[in-house]
């Protein structure tokens, strides 16, 4: 992997491990083919952008996603973002990657080309989606990890974009996780808009949750005490 940036790399490498020697193989190529489209540039939060593949990546392997989708996970913005030609990655990564960047790369462009509003726009986002979702599920699924990390990373955006990405997540992007039961995302998706949309209901739960948790810890506590007491006596 001459040239690349390898510390990513051995972060991303040991969630791959359920995936045979050759197709970690095509994941490492993807990746060393993103590190150097990506080189340069930079997320807002000041990061180098590769950082955003990479846990894009990381997401799908926590799904056990195949080897084409995690490496079109690392790939995805590469069309869009860096001019690579889409018989570039089709000579590079073969045909199914190809497909999975450019079907996510159109998904991804939905709302800079969208005039439509309130729930005429919302209907048409769905619409499209399903369109992408018959050609290949795991176009969707690469969308929904890429929206979860940008989620999780919405804090170096003006304060009125959070608000709009966190309303697209709850309305479009969650409910598409619980249609594919894909559960983890779905949570994860619905809490972190959550979080931004109902910020003071948010904080009531978790400190709810921490009471119960406390509640639950001390009554553990006089158990284990007890069955100490018994097995000491």
């Amino acid at each position: 992997m001459v040239g690349a940036d390898l510390g990513l790399w051995n972060r991303l490498e040991p969630a791959l491990a359920y995936l045979a020697p050759e197709e970690r193989a095509k994941v490492r190529e993807a990746y060393r083919f993103a590190e150097e489209a990506h080189r340069g540039q930079l997320r807002r939060s000041g990061e180098p952008y590769i950082t955003h593949p990479v846990a894009v990546a990381e997401i799908l392997a926590g799904l056990q996603m195949d080897a084409d989708t995690v490496a079109a996970g690392l790939l995805h913005d590469t069309l869009e973002d860096c001019g690579v030609a889409p018989e570039e990655l089709e000579r590079r990564f073969g045909p199914t990657v190809r497909r999975i960047v450019e079907g996510e790369t159109k998904v991804s462009k939905l709302y800079k080309l969208a005039n439509l509003e309130g729930e005429e726009r919302r209907a048409e986002d769905l619409r499209q989606m399903f369109i992408a979702m018959a050609e290949d599920v795991r176009i969707i699924i690469v969308k929904l990890a890429d929206r979860l990390h940008n989620m999780r990373t919405l804090g170096a955006l003006k304060p009125e974009k959070p608000l709009r990405i966190a309303r697209e997540t709850r309305e479009i992007y969650a409910p598409l996780a619980n249609r594919l039961g894909i559960g983890r995302l779905k949570w994860e998706l619905e809490d972190l808009a959550f979080k931004i949309l109902e910020p003071e209901a948010y904080r009531d739960v978790q400190q709810q949750v921490a009471t119960k948790r406390s509640e639950r810890e001390e009554r553990l506590g006089v158990t284990v005490q007890l069955l100490r007491d018994r097995l000491a006596a």
